[in-house]
């Protein structure tokens, strides 16, 4: 059985809206820059591509925006399993910190249980 892709355009932000992420931008820089086949570039911008275990290919492209010190909140885009988006979430300091995302094609702001659905039907993509 093949692994869910999950497909989408969005914003990662605090749930707690107008508050920056917990972590620091260059402490997320760190923490992205181990996971094999991440390819970041110290303006915080990122591709990273894999393989499933069936053979299909993902890429998710990525911007680490600051405000100041603080990192104010992530653009992500592209196609990933699941867990590849936990690893990246978990970079960016959650499970610890709640997180929200923003879909902006459609000016909706999503829960993390409402976002994964919705990606893993499609739905989270600029149509």
């Amino acid at each position: 059985m093949s692994e869910v892709l999950l497909r989408f355009n969005a914003i990662l932000e605090s749930a707690d809206r107008g508050s920056p992420l917990a972590v620091t931008f260059d402490a997320a820089l760190s923490a992205l820059e181990p996971l094999a086949r991440m390819f970041i570039e110290p303006d915080g911008s990122f591709v990273w591509r894999g393989t499933t275990d069936d053979g299909e290919t993902w890429q998710l492209d990525g911007n680490l925006i600051d405000r100041g010190a603080s990192l104010a909140h992530v653009e992500l885009k592209g196609t990933c399993p699941s867990g590849r988006l936990d690893e990246v979430l978990r970079a960016l300091g959650w499970p610890e910190q709640a997180v929200a995302f923003q879909l902006p094609e459609r000016g909706e702001i999503l829960s993390e249980q409402a976002f994964r659905e919705r990606a893993a039907g499609g739905s989270a993509i600029r149509e």
